[in-house]
């Protein structure tokens, strides 16, 4: 039996065996097919039938019309007892008729994404929505107008409109603005009063860095609510555009930028952190003043994911302004600050406010003076309702423009207390503003004693801050970041030993890629780490990573040896013994072979799990969080030191494991190695060798 291709959304079409039908062109014929379809699970009673195709007609005759109207259809379509089975009192779609329907495909893609999007997979729900918005084709058999019909029509239509709203949002959040402006473009074709979309439409014209697009689409909205309603566009519409009439250059480059441009590379991951930004930003253009703390390990992308929202907002002519502290200047008082104010839109608005909190602004900003000489000389601070003033003085000179207002604080954990404390006082003074405030932070540096720990408490209970911790990249986003570095295509067996290498840290996986690139180096065997011209042989025993030949690039070596330098030097000791045992390593072990009392390795141990150098694995082990970092610490230690940590290693192998040595024969087989003890590192391998022959020898 051929199969039948079945078209009811737009146009009534039939595709019999790769053949148009062109004899079912009556309308009552193609109303009734389509009725069938739309109840093929069961039988149809005829005098429900008749009722809802004559419900004007007295029974008798509207039963008569529904057996002509079946004799017509076996007249015009000779096949027609394929597909629908007729009884004394029933008519119903055969059940094992060979078609497809338009409309089952498109419920069925509908269906699919609702199933997608509850379990969170995006990438499937977008796929569905687009399968399903690609089958509608139009409205539910357009030249019908029985009242049965409607509903459905309806049903349909408005499931079509919110796959689009839906599909249209999803693309926006993915960055694909062409592909969301098309499907908002689609959307007022089938209603041209909805206001939302034109609003959406303005947003995805002037993401996609066409100002004067989005101008247009205002410009459309206004004259069509003008005609049809006699209307304005809302309040935000206005507020959106106004910002767009304001701005006075492209604030980035447009997303039509070549891809081989190496500007603004596309933001690779982070789809759930995105999306966490845009929630705390409508939350805080709502008018509810809030902190967004981007946390995670140096290398993770935390910048890198604020500036990109930074250019998100700017696009649409949301006033943007960052600052940033750098190791050296935590002690520079108001430094982030100072930097912040003497920057556009701030510096130039400064001079409007009132005399009295310009003069307070005058103590970190001398030149103030300078510009104005009638101004009284600021004095020092002696008392709190001193430092009150200058903290009002200071919210009032970044809150100056009272439209909606970005702020990206970078690295916080380098930030002065005074700044800190003000931002406190910031986010409490007027909670009402319509503020974001994004900042980054290194968890690992801050402990509890650091003055951004009583903030973030405090905040977490006025229910004003908004917590994303950022950690590496899974396999999929590791290999696209890598591609889009090296500039082409990788294949699998490079990007997966990029992965176990760097662990899916963008940074290191960025810098290491460069480094390879500008030294011509594409050697992917396993060798040796190069570290300060040292080579460091990979012990296969301890670490099974496949490794490749490479250099540490010298940005990742200066972030980690900094990471290391904060240790006491007690943890640092242990740090070193540590990676001299291994990726992994026992806290027995590491006892014995650091020669360490309990309270000092407890403490070590402490710090090392609070700077997040190691993480915990089961219990009394551990385990580095990222294995160039146990490099780094290997390479530091001098070679006769590293002799006699490995003999220790060695020993405190021997005494942990004394009731089960042939687990463990051939990492102390290596160490005996790595310490010059040639001759019980032959005993240690020997015996290594026959346990694994043994092993090998009972496996099936």
């Amino acid at each position: 039996m051929a199969t039948l291709h079945i078209h009811l959304l737009g146009d009534f079409r039939l595709v019999y065996a790769g053949t148009l039908v062109t004899t079912v062109v009556q309308a009552r014929l193609q109303s009734l097919l389509t009725y069938l379809l739309l109840n093929r699970g069961s039988p149809q009673l005829r005098q429900r039938m008749a009722f809802l195709f004559w419900p004007d007609t007295a029974e008798p005759q509207a039963r008569t019309n529904l057996r002509q109207l079946l004799h017509h259809l076996r007249r015009a379509w000779p096949v027609a007892h394929e597909f629908v089975q007729t009884e004394i009192h029933t008519v119903q779609w055969r059940k094992d008729a060979a078609y497809t329907l338009d409309v089952a495909e498109y419920e069925g893609n509908l269906v699919q994404a609702v199933a997608a999007a509850k379990e969170g997979h995006l990438a499937a729900e977008r796929m569905a929505l687009e399968s399903a918005v690609e089958h509608y084709c139009g409205e539910l058999l357009p030249g019908c107008y029985d009242d049965w019909i409607l509903p459905e029509r309806e049903r349909l239509h408005q499931a079509f409109f919110r796959a689009l709203e839906r599909l249209t949002l999803i693309l926006e959040e993915q960055r694909d603005y062409a592909s969301a402006i098309g499907h908002a473009e689609r959307l007022l074709r089938h209603d041209s009063l909805h206001e939302r979309t034109y609003r959406r439409l303005m947003r995805l014209h002037a993401l996609d860095g066409d100002r004067a697009g989005a101008l247009r689409v205002y410009h459309t909205c206004a004259a069509v609510l003008k005609s049809e309603l006699d209307i304005e566009p809302n309040a935000d519409m206005q507020e959106a555009y106004q910002r767009l009439l304001n701005m006075q250059a492209p604030a980035v480059l447009t997303s039509r930028t070549p891809a081989t441009s190496t500007v603004h590379p596309v933001l690779v991951g982070r789809h759930d952190e995105w999306n966490m930004l845009g929630n705390a930003w409508r939350r805080a253009s709502a008018g509810k003043a809030t902190l967004v703390l981007l946390s995670g390990e140096a290398g993770t992308g935390k910048t890198r994911l604020a500036e990109e929202f930074l250019q998100w907002a700017s696009r649409q002519g949301i006033s943007t302004a960052r600052t940033c502290s750098y190791a050296m200047e935590g002690s520079l008082a108001y430094a982030p600050l100072t930097e912040l104010l003497r920057a556009d839109p701030f510096y130039t608005r400064l001079f409007e406010l009132d005399d009295v909190w310009l003069a307070e602004l005058a103590r970190i900003l001398p030149e103030v003076i300078v510009q104005r000489r009638d101004l009284p000389k600021p004095q020092s601070i002696s008392g709190s309702w001193q430092r009150r003033r200058l903290f009002e003085a200071l919210v009032r000179a970044v809150l100056s423009d009272p439209g909606p207002l970005i702020l990206l604080l970078d690295d916080l954990q380098w930030y002065d207390q005074d700044t800190l404390e003000w931002l406190h006082y910031l986010l409490h003074f007027h909670a009402e503003a319509r503020l974001l405030v994004i900042g980054s932070v290194r968890a690992e540096e801050v402990d509890r004693g650091h003055p951004l720990a009583a903030l973030v408490l405090d905040l977490r209970t006025g229910e004003q801050l908004i917590e994303i911790e950022l950690g590496p990249l899974d396999a999929h986003d590791t290999a696209a970041l890598a591609e889009q570095t090296a500039g082409r295509k990788l294949d699998a067996d490079e990007t997966s030993q990029l992965y176990r290498y760097t662990e899916g840290n963008p940074l290191f996986l960025v810098e290491t890629l460069r480094a390879q690139m500008s030294s011509g180096e594409v050697n992917w065997m396993s060798a040796g780490i190069v570290i300060d011209q040292k080579i460091v042989l990979p012990r296969p025993s301890l670490s099974q990573r496949p490794g490749f030949i490479t250099k540490i690039p010298a940005k990742v070596q200066a972030i980690i040896q900094y990471r290391l330098e904060q240790l006491t030097p007690s943890a640092r000791h242990l740090a070193s013994v540590a990676a001299t045992i291994g990726p992994e390593f026992n806290a027995d072990v590491l006892a014995q072979a650091s020669e360490s009392d309990e309270e000092t390795l407890v403490k070590g141990l402490d710090e090392l799990w609070r700077r997040r150098i190691v993480r915990e694995q089961g219990v009394n082990a551990y385990y580095f969080s990222h294995d160039r970092i146990r490099e780094v610490a290997y390479s530091e230690v001098s070679p006769v030191r590293r002799q006699a940590l490995h003999r220790r290693v060695a020993a405190a192998l021997e005494s942990a494991y004394a009731q089960n040595m042939d687990a463990v024969s051939g990492q102390i087989a290596a160490h005996y190695e790595q310490a010059g003890m040639v001759e019980k590192a032959i005993a240690y391998y020997l015996r290594a060798a026959g346990v694994a022959q043994q092993s090998y020898l009972q496996t099936p």
